[in-house]
């Protein structure tokens, strides 16, 4: 082989290296709860900016911090609720967000973002993704839709479901204690002796009448008659309700949780740019219009919220009136005094 056919097949190599590296895409590593984002959306994204999204799940804040704080995974998004924005924020696991680089974010509703200071003073870390309540998703073929229009938490516990094991509630210590409370008189946040000593009660009742604790299963199993109801997020009930009518969905005369989940960037993401060009992305009102319609949780997006179907800003599963609100409670990081979650939640769960 000659000389310059040598350099000429070398040059062709390099060529095509380098032609190789100018075509690897970026990656974006989203780490979010199951259903929680519009499928269009991601691919939508991807094209916008060239790059490839790596989507992984979780269904509990608990196991999200577990992997965050065991894990060798890096993150350039993740979806806390609000008591773990805060965690999170404390052991110093979160990236400021750089607002200069967040054009839609004047699109968030104030009222939702005064609120999100309980979690994240100065709203530093963290960007309002959707909001909601929980309540009982219910097959209509076991629960009358007139029953449950006024039920109450204790229902749970009734006798008639003694043994029969077709309720279930979600995977999460706060919602299962916070409800438990709720339905005793007493706010989700108050974790004196004499509330979780008569909430801890409650529970061991309603434990009796618990195929499990999970906070995906329920989607199928109260449409085939699995469970007859079950603890759920509203958005998760109306995403099923959606697809079969002979499933409801009703709020808890006592009031229930309130919580608001968040955008985050982990302190050790390596795309921090694509992470906040994604929020920003999300935040606009098109691409937060189409995810509320998707998701079929309260958008805190105003610009969005004006966009939607009159039915939809009307629905009070998904948007609550004022006088329902007022009896629904954030649940704030705690500190400290959540290992006397922990350890009740332990019990119940080792009953």
């Amino acid at each position: 082989m000659n000389k310059l056919l040598k350099i000429a097949l070398v040059l062709a190599v390099c060529f095509t290296m380098i032609s190789c590296q100018k075509k690897a895409k970026k990656v974006l590593y989203v780490f979010n709860w199951t259903d929680y984002i519009a499928p269009e959306l991601i691919q939508e994204f991807e094209k916008q900016y060239d790059c490839k999204i790596n989507y992984d799940t979780y269904n509990s804040n608990e196991n999200m911090l577990t992997k965050m704080m065991t894990s060798q995974a890096r993150y350039d998004i993740i979806v806390p609720s609000g008591d773990h924005v805060s965690i999170l924020a404390q052991k110093g696991l979160l990236e400021p967000i750089d607002k200069t680089k967040l054009k839609n974010y004047s699109n968030l509703n104030p009222a939702i973002i005064q609120k999100a200071q309980q979690f994240d003073a100065g709203n530093q870390y963290s960007v309002p993704y959707f909001w909601g309540t929980c309540g009982l998703i219910y097959n209509k073929k076991y629960m009358t839709e007139a029953e449950m229009q006024d039920v109450s938490w204790q229902i749970i516990g009734d006798k008639r479901f003694e043994g029969k094991k077709n309720i279930t509630m979600l995977d999460d210590a706060r919602e299962v204690l916070g409800v438990s409370l709720i339905a005793n008189g007493f706010e989700p946040n108050n974790l004196s002796a004499e509330s979780l000593d008569k909430a801890y009660k409650t529970l061991l009742t309603w434990d009796k009448n618990i195929s499990q604790y999970d906070s995906d299963s329920f989607k199928n199993e109260v449409q085939d008659g699995t469970i007859w109801f079950g603890q759920a997020y509203n958005g998760d009930a109306l995403q099923v309700m959606q697809e079969n009518p002979n499933v409801g969905f009703a709020l808890p005369r006592e009031g229930s949780t309130l919580w608001i989940d968040f955008l985050v960037i982990p302190k050790n993401s390596e795309n921090k740019e694509l992470a906040h060009q994604f929020i920003d992305f999300l935040l606009s009102a098109s691409a937060a219009k189409d995810n509320a319609l998707f998701v079929q949780y309260a958008s805190p997006n105003q610009a969005a919220f004006e966009l939607l179907p009159e039915e939809i800003r009307l629905n009070k599963n998904i948007y609550p009136d004022n006088e329902y609100l007022e009896k629904c409670f954030l649940l704030l990081n705690v500190g400290e005094e959540v290992l006397k979650v922990d350890k009740i939640w332990q019990e119940i769960r080792n009953n």
